[in-house]
């Protein structure tokens, strides 16, 4: 019988073919250049495969580090339990998915009584997630499956190939594309300084990239809120010079005269571009630059032949104004039954119902966008302060 297995350390690359194509996120030597480009030392990659382990007819990649479970009420941390997480995006590759549940058993013991596992951005409707969230699955026998956080939208472009600019804008609502060509229209003369962007690519690029990048993102209420920023560290340069080096980096720095504004970093593979982060200026937030940005880097994007922006996970209105796709996702975490998985997946549960049963209140009553709309302004105005 055909079982899953975990895999030693390949010393090749096996062969995919059976699985069809395989998304940026699976793609071994993607995610051998996120964790070596990283640094390494305190991340692997654990793989299950199903079958053949040279040719698999299954394939499952974790990426394996030193994590916590963390208990929250709305974005505050009461507590967090230090584990093991084996962290995988996008579902497992499998040539039948009826063989897909043959998965939890090994990854169980691999995760062992004190690790997790963590899914994400899990397709709504998907096989997987039919396990995931089906009464008496088969995952079940082994884990405590704790949705974390809501369902969500996640966002995209899609166009055909060889498809233009304006053929994008086509796309969008009428009162978007008349945003859209106002802002292109008035951004340079409201700039008052000559503008343009540049597109990173190349491994001697990245140093000014991570500079550029780290600039602006200290502006950001992201990097004083939420600690979401990036920064100029041999870390991220490191991460950075690997996807350039694999051919995958694409990134975009605007600038107005001598000063970044906004930047959008992101990787492409194939026709496809993941949007990974962005940010702008709150200085000059009226004249739209990240409305700005994302048009020149569509205009670029679809110039060579790249007809798919992928938002990934979350959801604003900026997404929803430029997408013209869109699904539902959501992110689960599996704890081994027994102890001390069961008591901590219990108080997760707990802790994640009284969290939403809150949030939905405040959001009822409208006080949950004020607050959100005044801690934004403070970490802005203190950036703005700081800098």
């Amino acid at each position: 019988m055909t079982q899953w297995q975990a895999a030693d350390a390949p010393g090749s690359t096996p062969d995919l073919s059976l699985l069809g194509p395989v998304p940026l996120e699976l793609d071994p030597l993607w995610l051998s250049s996120r964790v070596n480009g990283a640094g390494g030392a305190d991340k692997y990659i654990q793989c299950f495969l199903l079958g053949d382990p040279q040719r698999p007819r299954g394939y499952a990649p974790f990426v394996v580090h030193q994590g916590a479970l963390a208990y929250c009420f709305g974005e505050t941390t009461v507590f967090r339990v230090p584990v093991l997480r084996y962290a995988m995006q996008e579902a497992p590759l499998c040539e039948n998915q009826e063989l897909l549940a043959g998965l939890f058993e090994p990854l169980c013991k691999a995760v062992g009584k004190r690790g997790v596992a963590f899914f994400e951005g899990v397709r709504a409707g998907s096989p997987l997630a039919g396990l995931l969230t089906s009464p008496g699955s088969p995952v079940c026998n082994f884990f405590h499956v704790v949705p974390y956080g809501p369902a969500y939208t996640r966002r995209l472009i899609e166009l055909p190939v060889g498809a233009q600019f304006e053929d994008y804008l086509r796309t969008l609502g009428s009162k978007t594309r008349e945003d859209v060509r106002r802002t292109r229209k008035n951004f340079s003369v409201k700039a008052k300084k000559p503008v343009k962007m540049i597109r990173y690519t190349e491994p001697e690029q990245v140093n000014e990239l991570a500079a550029a990048v780290a600039l602006v993102s200290r502006k950001t209420y992201q990097y004083h809120l939420l600690g979401l920023g990036l920064e100029n560290t041999p870390q991220h340069i490191a991460e950075l010079r690997a996807a350039a080096a694999g051919c995958w980096l694409r990134a975009y720095v605007l600038w107005i005269g001598d000063n970044p504004v906004a930047f959008g970093l992101g990787y492409h593979d194939g026709h496809t571009y993941y949007g990974h982060h962005v940010g702008y200026d709150p200085d000059i937030s009226k004249l739209q630059p990240g409305i700005y940005l994302h048009t020149e880097v569509m205009a670029d994007l679809l110039a060579d032949g790249i007809c798919r922006f992928d938002f990934l996970a979350g959801d604003n209105l900026y997404k929803q104004r430029m997408s013209n796709r869109m699904r539902e996702e959501r992110h689960y975490y599996l704890i081994p039954r027994g102890w001390p998985g069961t008591i901590r997946a219990r108080t997760l549960v707990t802790v994640n119902s009284l969290s939403e049963t809150i949030g939905r209140w405040l959001d009822k009553s409208g006080l949950k966008e004020r607050i959100k709309r005044l801690v934004r302004v403070a970490a802005v105005n203190r950036s703005t302060l700081r800098n």
